[in-house]
């Protein structure tokens, strides 16, 4: 059985694994004819990688929040990340390509788990509960109250 951080490192490789690939070279730097551009798309892909964590409740100290709330600090890992390890990822080289990305997903699950605590839903994601919040507070409203007395 994977551990938590192995399971949150592959949903961020995944991502990356599945961007467009004009969101894969926007992001890298690249141009359709792979030469050197302008970085653009950063806010987007860190938006798709926040939201494969909808099936988690993410905890920053007391406080839980929900995916879209990490959408800052995927970007700010993201732009941390060297622009040779983002063109690598574009690489016809597929193991090459598959390598960075497992490092950049490396980076980001260190980024996010030294902030920011991960637990899974009960429920297997936010779409298949017609009330998410109110399964939200029945799986964490009773910890929030243990934890403050």
């Amino acid at each position: 059985m994977r551990t938590l951080e192995e399971e949150i490192e592959s949903l961020i490789a995944v991502d990356l694994a599945v961007l467009k690939p004009h969101q894969k070279r926007a992001f890298a730097g690249l141009d359709q004819y792979r030469r050197p551009v302008e970085i653009r798309g950063v806010p987007e892909v860190a938006a798709t990688i926040a939201n494969s964590f909808g099936a988690f409740a993410i905890f920053d100290i007391e406080t839980v929040l929900r995916h879209p709330a990490i959408t800052p600090l995927v970007a700010q890992a993201l732009y941390s990340i060297p622009v040779e390890l983002r063109r690598a990822a574009c690489d016809r080289d597929r193991l090459k390509a598959e390598r960075a990305r497992n490092e950049m997903a490396r980076i980001i699950s260190a980024v996010l788990l030294q902030r920011y605590h991960f637990e899974r839903l009960k429920h297997v994601g936010t779409s298949c509960h017609d009330n998410w919040n109110l399964a939200f507070e029945e799986q964490f409203s009773s910890r929030r109250g243990k934890q403050g007395q």
